[in-house]
């Protein structure tokens, strides 16, 4: 079983754990069920989007919604990938919220000055040292089922995160948190990345989310920044080039488990949005790998 089967297996089984690997595996593909909070302990975690990456440095904290992710986990020069995990659910976080607001009277709007990019499925910031305590906290119950089974205890660590994104001005990571209690009323983004891979047209994407046609373009348009078509094009264009270069599959069968028929047409599209084909990027990714392998 690979380390990154094991990182799968526990975000599944318990909500705190640590994630360590000696070597670099490449980009790979991470569904996620919650929302997962973590810190980078040593190395450098990538996340990927269709148009740029994202790193994640040492030291450094970031929370990834839940929905389908890709992302690279870069051994430290000197030592191993490490990072510790927490995951949580959005009505656990909503739960946490409400305690802030109703027993403690705080205000949790966020500055209009302060939005994120709504674009991102995730958001990073340097860990401070009360964050750092946070973590420290929870090291009893690394790995087990505790704060599982303990969901009070769960609400009071959500809230004691809450508090110190909102107390030290966070706005990104509010922003996400906020995020959380939306889409319990309205799972209309969880559905849109869910159905990423499946063959359905924008007036069936609509039907799926309830939305009327011009009501579900626009609020695509507010979550997402581009249009139905463009973006699902990005996303499947993205697991393509991930599987390019992270596996030995034929890029014909890439291109059709991507959703694309025409594999002509798929390494144009390839190429347009990345600046090189399918075939050149697996080399040029393999020489470099095999160089950095021999250094």
């Amino acid at each position: 079983m690979s380390e990154q089967t094991k990182n799968n297996k526990a975000e599944r089984a318990s909500s705190l754990w640590q994630f360590v690997t000696h070597s670099a595996s490449g980009p790979q593909s991470l569904e996620l069920t919650r929302n997962l909070l973590g810190v980078v302990e040593s190395g450098t975690k990538v996340v990927h989007y269709a148009g740029e990456s994202y790193r994640i440095g040492d030291k450094e904290l970031f929370l990834l919604a839940p929905g389908k992710h890709y992302v690279e986990n870069l051994p430290a020069r000197n030592g191993p990938y490490k990072e510790t995990c927490l995951a949580f659910d959005n009505q656990e976080m909503a739960g946490a919220l409400s305690a802030l607001v109703t027993l403690y009277g705080m205000e949790l709007e966020l500055p209009e000055a302060a939005q994120a990019d709504l674009t991102l499925g995730h958001v990073s910031t340097r860990l401070w040292p009360e964050m750092r305590l946070l973590f420290d906290s929870l090291m009893p119950y690394m790995d087990t089922d505790y704060l599982t089974s303990h969901p009070q205890l769960m609400r009071l660590k959500l809230a004691e995160f809450a508090y110190m994104v909102v107390a030290h001005k966070e706005h990104g990571l509010q922003y996400k948190l906020l995020r959380c209690v939306e889409r319990l009323a309205d799972p209309f983004e969880s559905i849109i990345r869910n159905s990423i891979f499946e063959d359905l047209s924008i007036s069936e994407l609509a039907q799926r989310t309830n939305k009327s046609l011009t009501s579900f373009k626009n609020d695509f348009l507010r979550i997402f920044g581009m249009t139905p078509h463009r973006w699902i094009l990005k996303q499947r264009l993205l697991h393509a080039r991930l599987e390019v270069v992270s596996t030995t599959k034929p890029i014909a069968q890439i291109g059709y488990e991507c959703k694309f028929d025409n594999i002509s047409h798929f390494i144009k599209l390839f190429k347009r949005e990345f600046q090189i084909t399918p075939l050149s990027l697996r080399q040029e990714y393999r020489q470099s790998a095999g160089m950095a392998g021999e250094a």
